[in-house]
């Protein structure tokens, strides 16, 4: 088995990941502010809007956790840098680390990496979870040919972040070893390693996940695990990757079905990969250049020569201009090798030869055992063609004293020790569920028993009860007195029903009163918040005229026309403004005495974008009236060109103060809840569906269990403490909605998520 796997190695290299694979710039699913999945560049594009120190810093923050790799984050990392310092934030002696360890990453790699992993120090002893640095300095490492080195280190921190709590970090730390492993061509403790990675990161980031899974199939192809590859290969397609680049994914399933002679499969996923590409120009062009070495594999294998060759050519071309290494982010990239067998196919095994020990010293740079093992064997095979038995011999002799290293601990059926254990654990839960499953037939049994003796106890006690009635039929003429006595005292019970219906009727009206009262003093307030802004603008404008007059008079009396008439100028323009906002006064005073006159019932077409929008702050700031520490987003989506609706404006207007009322109530509760990262948002839309309006009036608060959205819209039915509401509000909306205006008042709720209420109006 180790020596087919190993007849395929070279192929399944050119596609894995040798530890610091495709992890694509980030793109979430809910940690505490789920920003890990944000794009970089819409983080980029929101910075690019931001003036203030606090939100440029909060934005930064979060931009340079994800792109700790990214070459072009230099700006970014020196800003952040600054902001911390000038802030006094305590991140900013590592955010300082930081920035110099990414000074020096070009020219010195290992002060670099010093640098980082004091940066990395600073940020543990602040317990603050920075995976994307912790997966990041694998590069530094392997720059420096320190594998061992680099296993130690994650090793040590995989188990300080376990004791810690910190999942992320630990799933960037099994990240790093799975790549040490590989390194090593010890598959199964690779797999294993990014298999607990995956699970990891599977809870906070859908990007790393997504990577971690082609990770995982890639390494089982190299394993000669076919069909567990394409389980996981497939596996990674279904996670949503919006901003990640699939082209890996498809370049390893073409790799399988070269594996399987299936070259028209082979040549349409090669295609796919090609097309799948990046945003970046760079990374575009190393995507076409492991394409076209893909497609010369593939025709190599098809004998196809002549057509190899030019594309060989491109994807020397691309290679030499970024000087592609034999390992990088993207996989192996077995050019040298590639070549090697376009001249043997040709005829030229000295051409052939020297191009597999090119790939050889490659493989001895980057310490890649499977590689170096695959080249060995050609090179022993390219030997004894030309006749060569000497060279041929030291060869084939290396070759195996590295395959019995390659294949300890490898195991029988080429699965990964993780995957074993995970099946251990699920058949250990499976056999607690069949004994909790026993038990509780044990159980019922038993209830099952004890119903028996119950019913045959209720045949015993029928039998009884039949006596008694036989008995009671020979008394039945003292039980005609008997009923006649309750049939008064059922008379007597009916008056007094009637009465308590007549006062209950009365206090009903009452509580109905008192809920229309409610509305218009929380209108009030929120009026009288209203006008106090234009009152505002009214008295500071008149102030600064008072005093424009008095220079202009001083400039008048000195002879100054000039000056005069600039200040003549200024008291107009105040006066034109003082006038302004007066009318913006009077004209809430209006809307106040239109709410409050009684509604004589009558329709009239009304704009319902106005009401929604005027009501909508004037219960907000009802509401800030009574508390100066709440604060909401409001959010309004209306309509444009909404025809008018005949409506009684007054009490479609308490309908929306209550339904506003209670929305800002909600998103007021969860937010005293001391949720974090929680932003308090009520939005109100407005559109035309068919012959309807609709007005939806939508908040984030605490929202409502399916049993309490059931009675909602019942009289006296409340979920607020007592005093607090009297559970009229809604019942009364509903009926002005469905009985005065023929319309429809639904509701829609998620408990922890929200609430939406939908006023449906005909036209």
């Amino acid at each position: 088995m180790a020596t087919r796997l190993l007849r395929f190695a070279p192929l399944f290299c050119l596609l894995v990941l040798l530890g610091h694979g495709p992890l694509a710039a980030q793109t979430p699913m809910a940690a505490s502010f789920r920003y890990w999945d944000a794009p970089p560049d819409s983080l980029r594009k929101v910075l690019a809007g931001q003036h203030s120190d606090t939100a440029r810093l909060r934005t930064l923050l979060h931009l340079v956790d994800l792109t700790f790799e990214d070459g072009t984050n230099g700006a970014e990392v020196q800003e952040l840098a600054a902001l911390t310092a000038r802030l006094k934030r305590p991140e900013r002696t590592a955010y300082a680390h930081v920035l110099a360890g990414v000074r020096l990453a070009a020219a010195q790699p290992a002060a670099a990496l010093d640098t980082l992993k004091v940066a990395l120090a600073a940020f543990d002893s602040l317990g603050r979870s920075v995976p994307q640095l912790v997966v990041n300095l694998r590069q530094y490492y392997n720059r420096l040919n320190q594998p061992e080195a680099r296993r130690a280190f994650y090793e040590a921190r995989l188990a300080y972040y376990l004791k810690r709590g910190d999942l992320h970090s630990a799933a960037a730390c099994y990240h790093g070893l799975g790549g040490y492993y590989v390194s090593r061509g010890d598959y199964n403790q690779a797999v294993s390693n990014y298999l607990r990675s995956a699970d990891g990161f599977r809870r906070f980031s859908t990007g790393w996940y997504f990577n971690e899974l082609q990770v995982v199939g890639a390494n089982y192809a190299l394993w000669g695990n076919f069909s567990k590859s394409l389980q996981y290969l497939r596996l990674a397609l279904r996670v949503p990757h919006r901003n990640q680049s699939t082209s890996f994914i498809y370049r390893s399933i073409a790799a399988i079905s070269l594996h399987d002679k299936n070259y028209p499969a082979a040549w349409r996923y090669a295609d796919s990969a090609l097309v799948a590409q990046k945003s970046n120009p760079i990374e575009v062009l190393s995507d076409r250049a492991y394409g076209l070495l893909l497609k010369s594999t593939i025709l190599l294998a098809q004998h196809r020569t002549d057509e190899a060759g030019p594309l060989l050519e491109q994807a020397q071309q691309i290679a030499d201009s970024l000087q592609m290494p034999l390992n990088s982010p993207q996989g192996a990239f077995e050019l040298d090798a590639t070549w090697a067998r376009y001249y043997a196919a040709l005829g030229q095994p000295a051409r052939a030869a020297q191009r597999w020990k090119a790939a050889l010293r490659q493989s001895l740079i980057s310490q890649s055992r499977p590689l170096r093992l695959a080249y060995l064997r050609e090179l022993a095979r390219c030997y004894r063609q030309q006749g060569q038995a000497g060279p041929a011999a030291d060869f084939a002799l290396a070759a195996v004293a590295l395959a019995d290293t390659l294949e300890t601990n490898q195991g029988n059926f080429h699965v990964a020790q993780y995957e074993a254990e995970q099946a251990d654990r699920a058949q250990t839960a499976r056999i607690a569920g069949l004994r909790q499953t026993q038990l509780r037939d044990e159980a019922r049994a038993r209830q099952q028993r004890l119903v028996s003796w119950v019913l045959l106890g209720g045949v015993a006690g029928l039998l009884g009860l039949a006596a008694v009635l036989y008995f009671a039929f020979r008394r039945s003429e003292r039980l005609g007195q008997l009923v006649s006595r309750q049939k008064q005292d059922l008379q007597i019970q009916r008056d007094q029903l009637n009465n308590s219906l007549t006062e209950l009727r009365t206090t009903q009206a009452q509580l109905i009163q008192r809920e229309k009262m409610a509305s218009l003093g929380e209108l009030t307030a929120g009026i009288a918040h209203e006008i106090q802004n234009p009152l505002n603008f009214v008295n500071n404008f008149a102030d600064v005229s008072a005093e424009l007059v008095a220079e202009l008079q001083e400039a008048q009396a000195v002879g100054d026309t000039v000056e005069v008439e600039a200040l003549a100028g200024d008291v107009a323009q105040n006066l034109t403004k003082i006038c302004h906002h007066g009318r913006r006064a009077a004209a809430i005073v209006r809307g106040m005495l239109d709410h409050s006159r009684t509604s004589a019932g009558e329709r009239a077409p009304a704009d319902l974008n106005r009401l929604a929008d005027e009501y909508l702050r004037l219960a907000y700031q009802g509401l800030r009236a009574a508390d100066k520490s709440f604060n909401a987003t409001l959010e309004t989506d209306l309509a444009p060109a909404l025809p008018r609706v005949p409506v009684v404006a007054t009490d479609l207007g308490r309908v929306l103060l209550n339904l506003f009322g209670n929305a800002f109530y909600a998103v007021r509760q969860r937010q005293q809840a001391g949720e974090a990262g929680y932003a308090p948002t009520v939005r109100v839309r407005t559109r035309q569906v068919g012959s309807q309006l609709e007005i939806r009036v939508q908040d984030n608060g605490t929202g409502m269990p399916a049993d309490v959205l059931a009675k909602i819209f019942q009289p006296f039915f409340t979920t607020k403490p007592t005093g607090q509401g009297t559970g009229l509000g809604l019942s009364l909306s509903y009926d002005i909605v469905t009985q005065g205006h023929g319309g429809t008042l639904t509701a829609e709720s998620q408990p922890g998520q929200g609430s939406e209420f939908v006023i449906s109006l005909p036209l």
